[in-house]
C-alpha cells in the first residue's frame, strides 16, 4: 500500500475531567463581646470563593473560603452586622496524571439555613457546589491532501474557533479609602462589596494587556449619626499576562472575579477612624483564540485502486456572536410597611439560564434586591425582594447546537419612592459573553491506496447512465462508480456539484 497522505493538526480543548462536588457548610459561632445580642435576624448571606487550586499527579486540590455575613437587629432595633469566615478544602482524584493541563474551578452557594440558638449563638447549615474542569489543548491529525494521481478528494472548509491558550493570574489590590476629615469617625461596618470589571483587553506578541477597575461599596455606622452612611469608590488596575503563541491577530476573552476580599476600618495615629483598608485578591481568567476556517477533507477515493480510509468525528466549535449589550430592568416593589427613606440599595444575580428559540437567544435571570431603609418609627430595617429579568437577542445562526454562558454585571441600581410602601427599582445590566456553535464533522484521519489491487468497480470501461431522483450531488455518483468528478461535470455540462432536479448523468468508467 502507498501511504502518501499529507496530514495537519487540528487544535481543540479536550476535556480530561469534569465533575461537580458538594461542599457542606456546617458551622455554629458565638458573637464576640463587642457585638450586641440578636433580637431578630434580617439576612444571613454566604459568598463562597476559590482562593487557590492545583493539580499534583492524580490529585486535584481546591481551597476556598465562605464569607458569612449576618445582618440582624438588637433589642433597640439597631441594624447590626457580623462577619464569619469559614474555610474549606476539597480533594478529588482523577483517572490519569495531567501534565501541563489547565484547571478551572467555580463555587456557588446552593442554600443556607440560619437560626439563632440564643441571643449570642448562631447555627448555620448549608451547601455549596464546586464545579471542576481539567482540560488541555489537544491536536488531532487529519488528512489535508494526498500526493498521488487518480485520487478524488472531497474538500471543504470548517469554520472553527481555534484555542490558542488559557492562563490564570492573581493580582493583589491594597488600597485605603478615606471619608474626609469633616466626616464623623467610623464605628463599624454593616456590609461591603467589591465588583471587578474589565474595560480593555489588548493582545500583543506573547502577552495580553488587561485593564479594568474594581467598584467598592461600604455601608457603615458613624459616630453620633442615627442613619448608616454609604461610601462608594473605584480602583483601577492593569496587568500583563504572559501567553506564548498569541499575537495581534488573536482575540482574547478575559474575566475577573474576586478570590478574597477584606475591608476593615483603619485607625490613624491620632486614634480617629476615618478610612477603610481594602485588601482584595482578584483572579484574571484569560482565554485566547483565533477565528478562522480550517481546510478539511471529508471523503476520498481512488478511481483505479482499492482505498482504505479512516474517519473520525471531530467537534468544531466556532464563535458566531460576541455579545456585549447593556439592558435595563424597571419594576415596582411593594413593602409591607411604610418607609421614609432608602439608605442603601443593591442587586445581585441569584440564578440565570439561557434558551434558544425562533432565531433569538433568551436570557432569564432572578435578581435579589437588597435594601436598607428607614420606617416611620425611624428604625433601620432590611428588605430583600426577588425580581425576574428577561432579555432577548437576535441570533443569525442556523446551527442547532448553540451555547452561551453569560456574564451578567449589575452596572447601576437606582430607585424612586412612589408611595410610602412602594418603590420603583431601575437596574442597568451588562450581558456579555460569546455565543458558540458546535458542528460535529466526519473527517479523514488516515488514507491508504493499494496500488497492487485495482478497483473492482472499474474493470469494465465505457459509460454508465445514471438517473437521479431529483436531488443529489456529483460526489456521491463519482464515489459509487469510482469515477472522476471533473470528467462527470465536463461531459454533462455541470457547473456545480449539487443539483435539485431530475437528471440523466453520463458517468465515464475508465
Amino acid at each position: 500500500m502507498d501511504n502518501k497522505a499529507l496530514k495537519t493538526g487540528v487544535f481543540y480543548n479536550q476535556n480530561i475531567f469534569c465533575d461537580t462536588c458538594e461542599q457542606p457548610i456546617d458551622v455554629d459561632f458565638t458573637l464576640p463581646d463587642y457585638c450586641p445580642d440578636i433580637s431578630k435576624i434580617f439576612k444571613c448571606k454566604a459568598v463562597a470563593r476559590i482562593t487557590s487550586k492545583g493539580i499534583n499527579g492524580k490529585n486535584i486540590t481546591v481551597d476556598g473560603m465562605v464569607q458569612i455575613t449576618l445582618m440582624y437587629c438588637d433589642k433597640d432595633n439597631n441594624l447590626c452586622s457580623y462577619e464569619y469566615m469559614y474555610p474549606f478544602s476539597k480533594t478529588k482524584e482523577i483517572p490519569e496524571e495531567c501534565d501541563n493541563a489547565n484547571l478551572t474551578a467555580t463555587v456557588k452557594c446552593d442554600y443556607l439555613n440560619c437560626r439563632a440558638v440564643t441571643g449570642r449563638k448562631v447555627d448555620i447549615h448549608g451547601a455549596a457546589s464546586i464545579k471542576i474542569r481539567v482540560f488541555k489543548r489537544h491536536s488531532n491529525e487529519i488528512v489535508s491532501d494526498y500526493d498521488g494521481d487518480n485520487v478524488q478528494l472531497k474538500r471543504s472548509l470548517a469554520p472553527a474557533t481555534v484555542p490558542m491558550g488559557y492562563r490564570e493570574k492573581y493580582i493583589i489590590i491594597e488600597e485605603e479609602i478615606g471619608i474626609g476629615s469633616a466626616q464623623p469617625s467610623i464605628v463599624s461596618i454593616i456590609r461591603y462589596d467589591a465588583i471587578p470589571s474589565i474595560s480593555e483587553c489588548r493582545v500583543i506578541n506573547d502577552k495580553i494587556v488587561v485593564k479594568g477597575e474594581m467598584a467598592v461599596t461600604v455601608l457603615y455606622w458613624a459616630e453620633g449619626v442615627k442613619i448608616p452612611q454609604l461610601c462608594k469608590t473605584t480602583f483601577p488596575f492593569s496587568q500583563i499576562v504572559e501567553m506564548s503563541g498569541v499575537n495581534e491577530l488573536c482575540k482574547c476573552d478575559v474575566k475577573a472575579e474576586i478570590a478574597s476580599l477584606e475591608i476593615k476600618p483603619f485607625a490613624a495615629m491620632t486614634g480617629d477612624c476615618r478610612s477603610f483598608s481594602v485588601n482584595a485578591k482578584v483572579l484574571l481568567k484569560c482565554e485566547s483564540y483565533c477565528v478562522n476556517e480550517v481546510a478539511v477533507i471529508e471523503d476520498a477515493f481512488s478511481t483505479k485502486f482499492e482505498t482504505e480510509i479512516t474517519k473520525n468525528t471531530l467537534p468544531f466549535k466556532r464563535i458566531c456572536e460576541n455579545v456585549s449589550e447593556k439592558c435595563h430592568l424597571k419594576k415596582n416593589i411593594e413593602l409591607n410597611e411604610n418607609i421614609t427613606s432608602v439608605i442603601d440599595i443593591w442587586c445581585e444575580i441569584a440564578s440565570k439560564k439561557v434558551k434558544f428559540e425562533d432565531g433569538k437567544m433568551c436570557v432569564f435571570a432572578t435578581l435579589l434586591v437588597g435594601m436598607v431603609v428607614c420606617n416611620e418609627d425611624e428604625n433601620v430595617v432590611f428588605y430583600e425582594k426577588p425580581l425576574d429579568f428577561e432579555w432577548s437577542y437576535p441570533i443569525n445562526c442556523k446551527c442547532e447546537s448553540l451555547s452561551f454562558n453569560p456574564e451578567i454585571e449589575i452596572c447601576a441600581t437606582n430607585f424612586t419612592i412612589l408611595t410610602a410602601n412602594c418603590l420603583e427599582i431601575r437596574a442597568e445590566l451588562l450581558v456579555s459573553g460569546a455565543v458558540y456553535e458546535e458542528n460535529n464533522i466526519e473527517l479523514l484521519s488516515d488514507m491508504m491506496v493499494d496500488t497492487q489491487k485495482p478497483s473492482c468497480k472499474n474493470k469494465k470501461g465505457g459509460m454508465v447512465i445514471c438517473y437521479t431522483g431529483g436531488s443529489g450531488c456529483v460526489w456521491d455518483i463519482a464515489r459509487k462508480y469510482n469515477a472522476s468528478i471533473e470528467e462527470i461535470m465536463s461531459i454533462n455540462g455541470l457547473d456545480k456539484d449539487d443539483f435539485n432536479d431530475k437528471k440523466m448523468i453520463l458517468v465515464p468508467i475508465n
